[in-house]
């Protein structure tokens, strides 16, 4: 593709995002910086900015980091360098990070690029030394995405939710190439409560960065607990899936989107399932000992409580001998409203049986 071509695409992805993200959102200004001179290592280094890059996202940092020390110094724009180049630096520590903060300090070139004074103020030992130097920087250039990327990770650091929205909505603009500023202003969104705006900023950065599971793990459990969008979740869960076989977290998550898409069949046997990994997974059993309690009588009645509140019971005695509650719910209840719950079922069934429970006591008939 040419640059001409290549330019107009920035802009259209910039006015994209302007318009989705908000009615009167940042706009780039007329004398903006193309943001790919800070994208594009030097001829020079390319082959070498490729090696460190895949040894520094495997933690090789001690190969890594002879790369990048050079290529910062022969292509000082190249701002994803920069910050490798400290990351590995301090992850290996001693002389190298010493050398490096040296050389940011006192061997940076000057020059009327923003990178250099960025690159100095990301290693600023507080948030309100970033921000005021970060402030400084856009004072010169409006147009640093990077340097409105960093203030809405101060500015959410700080509390300051909406500030740091807006940092990241004007650091897309600016810099398309950011695409953790849509995931950023995503989380930050969540933050807010506003969580339509959130999902569309999360589909964005899914568009371009299709493999960021932990981002993904994130979105489908605001999804699932809090947007109910659970047919988007599922979606989500099997990529997931299929990357991370048998992990009881996301087994979790699908049977607790399938409790809440009325599919109680269905998430009873992914919580059967996680407890035929970890017979201990104390919240599995207390959801299925809720659905057996709660979803499955359908019609309110009697005959239908007696059908299902044996298995109810049977998951709420399980839950209550696995000992320790693990989180403040749990404790709750433990306390409180698990042996509420046993004593209502005791009204109607009669007494429980002493009998030790097993996991197989849990199971649909057949299942």
């Amino acid at each position: 593709m040419s640059r001409s071509r290549v330019g107009a695409s920035v802009a259209l992805m910039a006015v994209a995002f302007c318009v989705t993200a908000c009615v009167t959102g940042p706009v780039r200004p007329r004398n903006a910086q193309d943001p790919r001179r800070y994208s594009e290592p030097a001829p020079t280094v390319a082959a070498d900015w490729q090696t460190a890059r895949e040894a520094a996202a495997v933690g090789e940092h001690e190969i890594a980091w002879p790369l990048l020390s050079r290529i910062v110094r022969e292509s000082p724009d190249l701002v994803r360098a920069h910050l490798a180049y400290q990351d590995a630096s301090m992850a290996i520590g001693g002389e190298s990070e010493a050398e490096m903060r040296r050389y940011y300090r006192y061997e940076l070139p000057e020059s009327d690029s923003p990178v250099g004074p960025y690159v100095r103020a990301r290693l600023a030992d507080t948030s309100y030394a970033r921000g005021q130097a970060l402030q400084q920087i856009l004072e010169g250039d409006r147009s640093f995405g990077w340097a409105w990327l960093s203030l809405g990770r101060v500015r959410r650091g700080q509390g300051q939710l909406q500030a740091a929205v807006d940092a990241f909505a004007t650091a897309y603009v600016n810099d398309p190439g950011l695409h953790e500023a849509a995931l950023e202003r995503a989380q930050a969104l969540a933050d807010l409560g506003r969580l339509p705006e959130a999902a569309l900023d999360y589909e964005r950065y899914f568009e371009h960065v299709p493999d960021d599971y932990v981002a993904m793990r994130e979105y489908a459990s605001m999804l699932i607990y809090r947007l109910v969008r659970i047919d988007r979740a599922l979606e989500l869960l099997a990529r997931l899936d299929a990357k991370f076989e048998n992990d009881l977290d996301l087994r979790m998550h699908r049977a607790a989107a399938l409790w809440r898409a009325f599919r109680p069949r269905e998430a009873l046997s992914n919580y059967l399932a996680v407890l035929d990994l970890d017979p201990r997974a104390a919240r599995a059993a207390l959801n299925i000992g809720l659905i057996y309690y709660d979803a499955m009588p359908q019609n309110d009645s009697d005959q239908e409580r007696r059908q299902w509140w044996p298995k109810a019971r049977a998951a709420f005695r399980y839950f209550l001998a696995l000992g320790e509650a693990a989180d403040g719910h749990e404790a709750f209840e433990r306390s409180l409203a698990v042996p509420y719950r046993l004593g209502v079922i005791d009204e109607l069934l009669g007494a429980a049986p002493t009998t030790p429970v097993t996991v197989d006591d849990l199971r649909l008939a057949g299942g």
